[in-house]
């Protein structure tokens, strides 16, 4: 449908109605807003879509880490108790040799948690990473990374 008609007669066009021009600009208004509130609805429902499955999908893992540290440390702990016991003579150079390979392995694991597992330094369960707020803005920098 053309806005403007062209008159037989005299070769001029006519001006649309005012009711066909209340009609274009209306849809033109319509889907415009209906196109935008529809594309900021699904990146808003993407993203605490996001936040809900990051936090129960990492939330037990966390826990889990949380809960393997202090077993390492026990193991450190208990292989040094042990490590004396064995020992005839306490003599500082043999100690010290066997403490840093214990506590070599100890700082291997610490980091093997930090930087494979994601483990923050805090050992207490009650505290987590994953919350709610922390999962959205992971899944808001997902959305605005991949959006680049």
């Amino acid at each position: 449908m053309s806005r403007y008609s062209k008159s037989e007669q005299d070769g001029f066009y006519e001006q649309p109605s005012f009711c066909s021009n209340f009609l274009h600009y209306s849809w033109k208004t319509i889907t415009c807003l209906f196109s935008h509130i529809t594309l900021v609805s699904m990146v808003v429902s993407y993203c605490v879509l996001g936040a809900f499955t990051f936090e129960a999908l990492e939330v037990e893992n966390e826990k889990a880490v949380k809960r393997g540290i202090p077993k390492i440390r026990q193991n450190v702990t208990q292989h040094l108790w042990n490590f004396t016991q064995e020992m005839t003579a306490l003599r500082e150079e043999n100690f010290t040799a066997g403490a840093i390979k214990y506590l070599k392995s100890f700082e291997g694991a610490l980091l093997n948690a930090m930087t494979k597992d994601g483990w923050d330094g805090i050992e207490d369960e009650h505290k987590f990473q994953w919350t709610l707020t922390g999962s959205l803005f992971y899944s808001i920098i997902v959305i605005t990374t991949i959006g680049e």
